[in-house]
């Protein structure tokens, strides 16, 4: 058996859809898929092949290489830093963290510990971050950049949108320049084939809509390895087999029939048994953490969609009783795995992974963040694109504020004993106080003021005595709208908005607190005629 690794870097998001989201989107699985190497690597051969027919599978060695079993191809996950586990692994869904936690310090694994164990003041939720590498007991976790663009249907003849074909869609993309760590396992005798293949161009294109800018990815580090361990070089199987539990943690999705053929989603009970040559009688299950995906696939041949089938998430574990196991039986399952398309990187197990020092608790860190694509501005100073951008992220921040304004008038009601017309003396003097000529046409704050301090005693008292605010709080109209005229930004929490490296907040137009705090006086008093 031999191994080969390579690195995956890539130059443009990567499609490698997922049955997630809307109709109209379509979002990438967190990881490149074995089946989606696969597939470009028997692009390369058939392009150097091709006296081989239509059927390909009549062809020996494209059987060997691509679809017997004898070579794997497994996902491509996120690179770490770490030596001794250079491919990141998916996270056990028996991992839980203190909820609120942030940032993150501790991981606690369900699996060697039970919820009455935590201490009172910890709140259990999973664990967000997909992938992880583990040193000991110190965890490092990492999560995939996205990116998402929107695109719009288009008439194949005309090369635009019409009437009848235009609907707008969203891709939920693998962001660009990310590294991700591939692994095909093979026979010697395929090594060479595989090294030729994978050497003929550094470019290789993968995932859907690889015509509209999507799927430039570049191959580098292709190394060559005798004896390789998934879960790392720190953990051999011949240091894991002896535990005190018999615990499989899932390295990526797997798909299950049962004895009439249908596809389920259950421990997998019945296959481990075969594959260690025990009786299933003997795999007495203690825990499982588990969860279910929904997986289909693109055949190019066919230019149809596979059939959907249902399978078990990849970082499901089970634990069993503690079993005597044969070593070179437990090779093999990690070696094979279990279930269906295993060729393609499905059904991948490790025994006893994370188990070495019996330890149910776990340090985190996270990576460093590095320059992505989505995070660097690429605008030159004072360009066109920096000002449009400007503009752009200045017209999202109003529509927040605005939002921001509809939330604060609808959770507002004015309560007590004031007429219409004092209300509508607020409206009109707050309205002329918007465009003050005096101001170069700015907002003037002290029109209100001086309002509320020259009013008769009869109207003063109505504004004293109403009560204005949300159900839990109220105090005086009054009270209330000195306060926002005495710091007008104060019920503003709006963040910046940022695009391109672009960004804009309050603070890059004096007028705009002014402005939004004279609207939701006058929306306010609207509301209150109203009612």
């Amino acid at each position: 058996m031999s191994t080969i690794t390579f690195t995956l870097h890539t130059q443009q998001p990567i499609l490698a859809t997922s049955f997630q989201g809307d109709p109209n989107s379509d979002v990438s699985y967190p990881y490149i898929p074995g089946s989606m190497i696969r597939g470009a690597l028997i692009g390369r051969y058939l392009k150097h092949n091709t006296n081989i027919g239509d059927d390909i599978l009549a062809d020996t060695q494209v059987r060997d290489l691509f679809f017997s079993g004898q070579v794997r191809y497994l996902n491509a996950y996120l690179l770490t830093k770490e030596e001794h586990q250079p491919r990141s692994l998916p996270t056990p869904r028996s991992w839980f963290q203190n909820k609120g936690e942030d940032p993150l310090e501790r991981i606690y694994d369900l699996s060697r510990m039970e919820m009455s164990d935590l201490d009172s003041d910890v709140s259990a939720k999973p664990v967000k971050h997909q992938f992880c590498s583990v040193n000991s007991t110190d965890v490092t976790l990492y999560t995939e950049k996205r990116r998402i663009n929107i695109h719009n249907q288009r008439h194949r003849s005309k090369g635009r949108a019409i009437e009848t074909v235009g609907e707008v869609f969203r891709y939920e993309a693998l962001d660009a320049n990310q590294k991700f760590k591939a692994v095909i396992l093979c026979q010697k005798k395929d090594q060479q084939i595989l090294e030729e293949l994978l050497n003929e161009n550094d470019n290789i294109w993968l995932g859907g809509s690889q015509s509209a800018g999507y799927g430039h990815t570049k191959i580098s580090k292709i190394q060559f390895h005798e004896t390789w361990d998934e879960v790392g070089e720190n953990q051999s199987l011949e240091n894991r087999i002896e535990r005190e539990y018999f615990q499989i943690t899932l390295l990526s999705d797997m798909i299950l029939q049962n004895e009439c053929g249908q596809y389920v989603v259950e421990p997998p009970i019945q296959l481990l048994a075969e594959s260690l040559d025990i009786d299933p009688e003997q795999l007495k299950l203690h825990k499982a953490y588990m969860s279910s995906a929904l997986i289909g696939g693109f055949n190019k041949k066919w230019g149809l969609p596979l059939p959907q089938v249902p399978a078990i998430a990849s970082g499901s574990v089970f634990v069993f009783q503690s079993l005597s196991l044969d070593l070179q039986r437990v090779k093999d399952l990690e070696f094979y795995g279990l279930g269906e398309r295993t060729v393609e990187g499905f059904g991948r197990v490790a025994v006893n992974w994370l188990n070495l020092d019996n330890s149910a608790e776990f340090s985190t860190t996270l990576p460093g963040s590095e320059p992505s694509s989505t995070d660097v501005p690429k605008l030159p100073t004072g360009s066109k694109s920096a000002k449009l951008a400007k503009e752009m992220a200045k017209r999202l921040f109003c529509q927040k504020l605005e939002e921001k304004l509809r939330q604060k008038v609808s959770g507002f009601n004015i309560e007590g004993n004031i007429s219409n017309s004092q209300l509508s003396r607020l409206m009109i003097i707050a309205r002329k106080a918007l465009n003050d000529p005096k101001l170069g046409n700015k907002p003037n704050l002290q029109q209100v003021t001086e309002l509320l301090g020259n009013l008769p005693p009869n109207a003063s008292d109505q504004f004293e005595y109403a009560k204005i605010g949300n159900q839990s709080i109220k105090q005086p109209i009054e009270q209330q709208i000195k306060e926002w005229i005495e710091n007008p930004s104060g019920w503003i929490d709006i963040s910046p908005v940022t695009i391109a490296g672009e960004s804009y907040d309050l603070s890059q137009d004096e007028t705009l607190a002014p402005k939004y705090t004279l609207l939701l006086i006058m929306a306010i008093a609207k509301k209150a005629t109203k009612e």
